[in-house]
């Protein structure tokens, strides 16, 4: 049986700005198909997200709305979106590199590559349906224009929930600090102790 939760984790979206940490589901990603680039007809496919998590700044997302709700030409409005792809927890424990030392790690949020997300309760979700366990590799992230995240919400994509704080400043932290982590050209070495 889990644990009374005391202070709430999500939170349903609202219909708003759109806010860090917000998980937007069935969302539609264009991808030049490569192998076309250089034709006269450039060929577009869409890569389906089924859940997609907001790593943009709230401050930014907020101005930006804000900007669009006015129609003024503004250095406020974002170019775009950022995002980071999530995927099933099932899906993410069932990955060959995802050995049993690496997943206790990432579903108690010790492990500096993945994010764990326990299951949205349906009270939780705008749709009110709730979400399954989920997880976050954040080496797979992407961005999209703004203008078409929003006309994408008119249609397919659905606003789901939102990180309720402190999970959304732990979740952001971890985040950045994967993006902002130094490759080092050697690991330390320890001398061998004498005995």
């Amino acid at each position: 049986m889990a644990p009374q939760q005391k202070q709430p984790i999500y939170l349903p979206s609202s219909f708003e700005a759109l806010r860090q940490g917000e998980i937007i589901s069935n969302l539609l990603q264009p991808k030049l198909r490569i192998d076309t680039l250089f034709s006269s007809e450039p060929t577009i496919k869409f890569e389906k997200h089924p859940f997609a998590i907001i790593v943009t700044q709230d401050c930014d997302l907020e101005q930006d709305f804000k900007a669009r709700q006015f129609q003024k030409a503004s250095d406020k409005l974002l170019p775009s979106i950022l995002f980071c792809q999530l995927t099933s927890a099932t899906d993410m424990r069932g990955r060959d590199e995802m050995g049993s030392d690496i997943w206790k790690r990432v579903k108690i949020n010790k492990d500096e590559r993945y994010h764990f997300f326990q299951k949205v309760k349906p009270e939780e979700d705008l749709l009110g349906e709730g979400l399954p366990e989920l997880g976050a590799d954040f080496k797979r992230y992407f961005a999209m224009p703004t203008e078409e995240v929003y006309e994408r919400l008119k249609s397919e994509a659905q606003r789901r929930c939102t990180f309720a704080s402190p999970y959304l400043e732990h979740f952001c932290t971890r985040f950045a600090y994967y993006q902002f982590r130094i490759a080092l050209p050697e690991d330390h070495f320890s001398e061998p102790v004498i005995q």
